[in-house]
């Protein structure tokens, strides 16, 4: 009995509508057979085996045919796919026939259905081969109807299939939350799941380029973008950008948790550490366990920079702001520092950075000291990337060891940015072994015993208010360093010589020292250069 041909079913598509780029090889579209396997492999990938043939070709549209005759019917571009029946020429003679029709009609790809290992006509993969038809296998207990839909789904990429790809990214995203994924790792989910290219870039893209773009840190609209090509679809347009934002939220949520986690443990840091560079050995003592806990490794070999900062108040009038610009700067600072390698914590003060290396080793090495000295040239230079006008004065202490060694550098950085600053070289790092007599001096002023005996010294002056107690330390500083010369000193304190004598007299009677006594003298005059240059616990 004669039967008519059945007719071919078809979906078309515009030749107008965007290929845009998906995970798959560079060049390869949405509409491409390579993108419509990968969506058909996406259950089971033994469903839809590629043999020969090129499958980066655009579809245009698909046909299911039950005859050879109706390739005759279909356009360039189709994706033919054989019915159940139809299938079963695929190892004889009607095979290189269809094979023939479709390659002279400029068909992307033949679909058969077979089981895997079937015999499929030698000569027509060899034609595929050459001709760059491709040809896919379809295992037998795939529905036909579910592959033609999935098929005209990718090729017209209509709004429903959209909103579900929209749909499978949200998915991964919220079943990625809290992993701590990067911009980069995300981009690559949301390319793979959504079929349209999401990248990141450093910065915003140009006005006028027809990209999507949105910060991949919301609160940082001048860093990391996401970034896509605009569609000429109203709808999955804004779809697409609802990814996006999706994407940023995560990113968003991400690095709020991580900067959180951060600060808290920067301000605990912060805190233990400016106690630990000028507390007493009991304090530092008590510290010890805290210290460690937090990451500080008292027992190593450490080195302590001290930059003091002149900020122009211009724009950071408000204390908040204020505070919130010196948390910044030594954000900046730990992480330029940090760079380098090795274990770096920081301290604030209000005018004042402080950063603490730390090594472990028996020794250190012996370039250690103009290691860092170079770094914190680096340090001050991103400083002031971030706030141009900025001045420091920065001061280097040496390398000394343990819990002690850590407030002997300070000590020390402490003196070198002080002496930076009385000859005014701000932005140039100053290392304590540079600095002269001052480093004797801190030397000597370093040792417990000496601070108690300057303490004692100077305990009358506890009587009196800070101003008139520095004051009376710096005239009698300025008496001793000239040799005793009332006439000079008067000149250098912009004093009359009787007003120099008897406040000099005063100060003398209240401290109870005899200046005549040589030792005496010379204890007094290092107390008072001491004082000038690091100050006493009291100031």
């Amino acid at each position: 009995m004669h039967r008519e041909p059945m007719p071919s079913h078809s979906v078309r598509v515009a030749q107008d509508r965007p290929h845009v780029a998906v995970e798959l090889p560079s060049g390869t579209s949405r509409r491409s057979l390579r993108a419509i396997l990968a969506e058909l492999q996406l259950n089971r990938p033994e469903d839809a085996i590629a043999l020969d043939g090129d499958i980066d070709r655009d579809i245009a549209e698909v046909r299911l045919i039950d005859s050879t005759d109706q390739l005759d019917e279909v356009g360039a571009g189709a994706l033919v796919v054989l019915d159940r029946r139809l299938s079963h020429i695929a190892d004889g003679y009607l095979m290189d026939v269809a094979v023939r029709r479709a390659v002279s009609r400029e068909v992307a790809g033949l679909m058969l259905t077979a089981p895997e290992g079937a015999n499929v006509s030698l000569t027509a993969r060899s034609m595929c081969r050459k001709s760059g038809l491709a040809l896919v296998r379809l295992s037998p207990d795939r529905d036909l109807n579910t592959v033609l839909n999935v098929v005209a789904q990718e090729i017209a990429d209509e709004l429903h299939l959209t909103m579900e790809r929209v749909r499978r990214v949200v998915d991964a995203i919220d079943r990625l939350a809290g992993e701590g994924s990067t911009p980069t790792d995300l981009a690559t989910i949301g390319s793979s799941l959504l079929g349209y290219e999401i990248r990141v870039t450093t910065e915003p893209p140009e006005e006028g380029t027809e990209l999507l773009a949105v910060p991949a840190i919301v609160n940082q609209p001048e860093g990391e973008q996401f970034v896509s090509a605009r569609l000429p679809d109203a709808d999955a347009n804004t779809l697409l950008e609802m990814v996006l934002w999706r994407l940023a939220a995560e990113t968003s949520r991400t690095a709020f948790i991580t900067e959180q986690a951060e600060r808290t443990n920067m301000l605990s840091v912060d805190e233990v550490l400016r106690q630990l560079l000028g507390a007493s050995r009991e304090t530092r003592d008590d510290l010890s366990p805290q210290a460690r806990k937090l990451g500080i490794p008292v027992d190593a070999w450490h080195i302590v920079g001290r930059f003091e900062l002149d900020i122009p108040q211009e724009g950071i009038a408000d204390g908040l702001l204020a505070y919130e610009t010196r948390e910044r700067l030594a954000r900046i600072a730990l992480t330029t520092a940090s760079t380098s390698g090795g274990i770096w914590h920081t301290a604030q003060e209000p005018a004042a950075l402080w950063l603490l290396h730390s090594h472990h080793s028996s020794s250190p090495p012996r370039d250690l000291g103009l290691r860092v000295h170079r770094l914190m040239g680096s340090v001050l230079a991103a400083l002031q990337h971030a706030v141009p006008s900025l001045r420091a004065y920065v001061g280097i202490g040496g390398v000394h060891a343990a819990m002690t060694g850590i407030a002997g550098s300070a000590t020390e950085a402490k003196v070198a940015a002080t002496h930076a600053r009385s000859l005014r070289r701000a932005n140039h790092p100053i290392s304590f072994d540079a600095v002269g007599i001052r480093s004797t001096i801190v030397e000597w002023f370093g040792s417990p015993t000496v601070q108690e005996s300057v303490d004692a010294l100077f305990a009358p002056l506890d009587k009196v208010s800070q101003a008139r107690r520095d004051e009376t330390i710096e005239i009698l500083g300025t008496y001793l360093d000239f040799g005793g010369s009332v006439a000079r000193t008067a000149e250098a304190i912009h004093l009359h010589r009787n007003g120099v004598r008897a406040r000099l007299q005063r100060a003398i009677d209240l401290i109870g020292v005899d200046i005549d006594d040589p030792d005496q003298r010379l204890f007094l005059h290092l107390a008072c250069r001491a004082h000038r240059i690091v100050g006493t616990s009291h100031s």
